[in-house]
């Protein structure tokens, strides 16, 4: 029986392209176990990020919606953001929800990871999911931020995804990853 390991690719050099804070462009000489050589294989380096499935306490889901550039649309989302510089994704994704929406939630559990693209990204999401969300003050934006926090049961973001209102990949798979775990119920009237 083969190895896995038999399976991996061998690096032979490496080079980053683009530095930034943010981000990192790599950019890697690769041998495949068939020989085949790849010269320029990409690889973007993201810091780890985190999202928060939260339920209020009339068991709607807290999302929030802003405008993504990268699509030229509006997107609905899980409030999320990116891990400060040795922060655990734990603190990361209390933070983050408090920032985006204003609001706290108890008995959190994490339910991650989930990594957005395996053959071309190092980093992952870490998922929550907390209950009995209450509104604890106002939003805390960066000056980059415009979200519009939205509630909506989860039969209401399982439409929401249906139709094309939430499009972000890795936030469908944590809402479908909470459902069959259990956190969230989409019988009609749940």
């Amino acid at each position: 029986m083969e190895s896995a390991k038999s399976k991996y690719w061998v690096t032979r050099s490496s080079k980053y392209i683009l530095d930034r804070w943010w981000l990192k462009v790599r950019q890697d000489h690769v041998i495949l176990p068939s020989g085949k050589e790849i010269e320029e294989f990409h690889v973007l380096e993201y810091p780890d990020w985190t999202m928060v499935l939260a339920l209020d306490e009339s068991s709607k889901l807290v999302l929030v919606e802003q405008y993504r550039h990268g699509i030229g649309r509006l997107s609905l989302e899980f409030p999320s953001g990116m891990l400060e510089k040795g922060e655990t994704p734990l603190h990361g994704a209390v933070r983050e929800f408090r920032e985006e929406t204003g609001y706290e939630a108890s008995d959190i559990v994490a339910f991650g990871p989930l990594i957005e693209d395996p053959s071309r990204h190092n980093n992952a999401a870490y998922a929550f999911f907390g209950g009995k969300a209450t509104k604890v003050g106002q939003q805390n934006l960066d000056e980059t931020e415009d979200l519009t926090l939205v509630n909506m049961t989860p039969v209401e973001v399982h439409h929401a995804i249906l139709n094309g209102r939430m499009v972000h990949g890795l936030h469908i798979g944590a809402f479908y990853r909470a459902v069959a775990l259990g956190h969230l119920n989409l019988e009609l009237g749940a």
